[in-house]
């Protein structure tokens, strides 16, 4: 007869607590950012200046807002590779109806969030009704969408209309004589709460952690998974454009090639955040934290006269180990 140890009888395995498991995907690149923070500041004095900290929430708002709406795809269980180019046309379209047919400020910013949509919306209905896989549909659209940014503008466009600016530059509270919460920052947030909000206290929310975790236990349930596929896409597309806004904002110009790179960063900030690459599980506030460490990063590399390569080194570094303890880490199914 075995004993009760060698029959498994009388002891137990811990296991995390779901809520603790869950909060450990926001707390691993919270506690990994404020120990780099820590780090950077006593290596370098002017890393904890109000100008720097500013210009790395500045700098990580664009990409953000984008890693907001491939979060939701990846926790759909999809992966958007096009937004970056769906940035670009967004933002090009948007800047030539402002500098060649005398679109006014508001005209251009929803020029720019009709074309993110419309983009999203193509990508979502190629997927969710042609039955391919996103990887594919979404590299296919980057390749279009990039193409189409070149037609409609071969060339740079400036020439933005007074006050569009105020997207990139302006500052609430601001003057002179005092710092104040950048505008950009501020989309940042709305756009950060907006999406948590639908995430995590709406049916839409929770019919797209139960396509992640189980695409045919969600059909099964009754969730529409080609209303529900097309949505997170939708999602997507409307967010580039608003992150188009910002960049065209920030960098006075508009460019067919402002995209290139920033869909790499998105997914990074969102698996750096937590989210995992496996479907159904992560959230906007871990998004939000790998999206500040990743500017983090860069900005202390630059402060330490460490070129792009090493930032891209270490970067793709980081998004590594993130894969890895989503794997192995604690709560996670082994």
């Amino acid at each position: 007869m075995r004993s009760k140890s060698e029959r498994g009888e009388g002891t137990t395995r811990w296991e995390m607590p779901p809520f603790l498991a869950r909060i450990s995907r926001a707390l691993a690149p919270l506690t990994f950012l404020i120990l780099l923070c820590i780090v950077l500041s006593v290596l370098n004095p002017n890393f904890k200046t109000a100008d720097n900290i500013k210009q790395i929430a500045v700098q990580a708002a664009v990409v953000a807002i984008l890693a907001c709406g491939q979060t939701v795809v990846i926790i759909s269980g999809n992966i958007d590779l096009s937004v970056g180019a769906v940035m670009a046309f967004a933002g090009v379209t948007s800047a030539v109806a402002m500098a060649n047919h005398h679109a006014g400020v508001w005209q251009g910013v929803v020029i720019a969030l009709i074309c993110g949509l419309g983009s999203g919306i193509l990508s979502g209905l190629i997927t969710a009704f042609g039955r391919i896989p996103a990887f594919i549909v979404t590299l296919g659209m980057m390749g279009i969408i990039h193409g189409a940014a070149g037609i409609v503008s071969p060339t740079n466009i400036g020439q933005q209309p007074t006050g569009f600016e105020v997207f990139g530059f302006g500052e609430l509270f601001g003057s002179d004589a005092r710092n104040g919460i950048p505008y950009a920052v501020i989309i940042m947030v709305l756009a950060a709460v907006c999406v948590h909000i639908a995430l995590s206290k709406l049916k839409w929310g929770r019919a797209v952690y139960a396509m992640g975790g189980n695409n045919e236990a969600a059909r099964l349930s009754g969730i529409k998974l080609t209303w529900a596929t097309t949505s997170v896409f939708a999602l997507s597309g409307l967010l580039a454009g608003v992150a188009a806004v910002v960049n065209i904002s920030r960098s006075s110009v508009a460019s067919k090639d402002a995209g290139i790179g920033y869909e790499l960063d998105a997914v990074a900030a969102t698996v750096v955040g937590g989210t995992s690459l496996f479907g159904g599980q992560g959230g906007i506030p871990g998004t939000i934290i790998g999206a500040v460490l990743i500017y983090t990063i860069r900005n202390g590399c630059a402060l330490r006269g460490l070129g792009p390569d090493y930032q891209r080194a270490i970067i793709g570094g980081v998004v590594i180990l993130a894969v890895l303890f989503d794997r192995y880490g604690p709560g996670r199914k082994k």
